[in-house]
């Protein structure tokens, strides 16, 4: 698949909010705010997603003052599936939405029309749909990124993995798989990090922890 380049490169200034984002740790996707930050590590976690591209396209609209304006959305998002469409995306705090919606309206009416016109989907992603318990939980799950487990070790606890009958919780499978509490702590931190690699999948619609259901298990073959 060809992606979209960046038309524009994000100004740097003393903003602390402003930043780049270790994206997969292959590359560094800029982001201008904390909820951009945010919506990216969203992404980065969706092993769907394939790549986000920054500041993807230029468009033009009239706006109030019937003067023409240039408008760049932030993201472009697109996906492993060919049967998925592209996501290009605008990121805002929700109270600048209600407060400015009159001017941003135009705006956002150029990138649906943009993203119909390019088979595209547009949409608009607000702090309150960003963040919420599946953010806070991938958030604790990235704290674990640097436990990583020995391919013979990962073999292992997917071969025990593959036995349980989903879903079931953390715990019921860990007290199943060890033999003390040393043990159980151990392998709690690895069933994180196995998480991140996407060997599984956790039911994230509530508070991390051992009774955290384990959805799926992927395949060892």
């Amino acid at each position: 698949m060809k992606y979209q380049t960046p038309v524009r490169k994000i100004p740097t200034n003393r903003r602390s909010s402003r930043g780049y984002y270790a994206f997969r740790g292959q590359e560094s996707i800029p982001h201008e705010s904390t909820v951009e930050r945010d919506f990216i590590m969203q992404m980065e976690f969706d092993a769907n997603v394939a790549k986000v591209v920054s500041q993807p396209i230029e468009l033009s609209y009239i706006d109030m003052s019937g003067r023409r304006q240039r408008y760049t959305p932030d993201y472009l998002v697109y996906f492993r599936s060919s049967n998925v469409k592209p996501w290009l995306v605008e990121v805002k705090e929700r109270d600048e939405i209600k407060k400015d919606f009159g001017k941003l309206r135009l705006k956002f009416a150029a990138g649906f029309a943009e993203a119909k016109k390019q088979g595209w989907i547009f949409k608009i992603c607000d702090d309150m749909r960003i963040r919420g318990l599946r953010l806070e939980n991938i958030r604790k799950l990235k704290n674990f990124s640097s436990h990583s487990v020995s391919a013979e070790l990962r073999e292992k606890l997917l071969t025990s993995l593959a036995t349980i009958n989903t879903p079931s919780t953390v715990q019921a499978f860990l007290e199943s798989y060890t033999n003390n509490r040393n043990d159980y702590l151990t392998n709690i931190s690895r069933i994180w990090w196995l998480t991140l690699q996407h060997d599984i999948e956790l039911d994230l619609s509530t508070p991390l922890s051992e009774k955290t259901i384990i959805l799926k298990v992927k395949s060892n073959d």
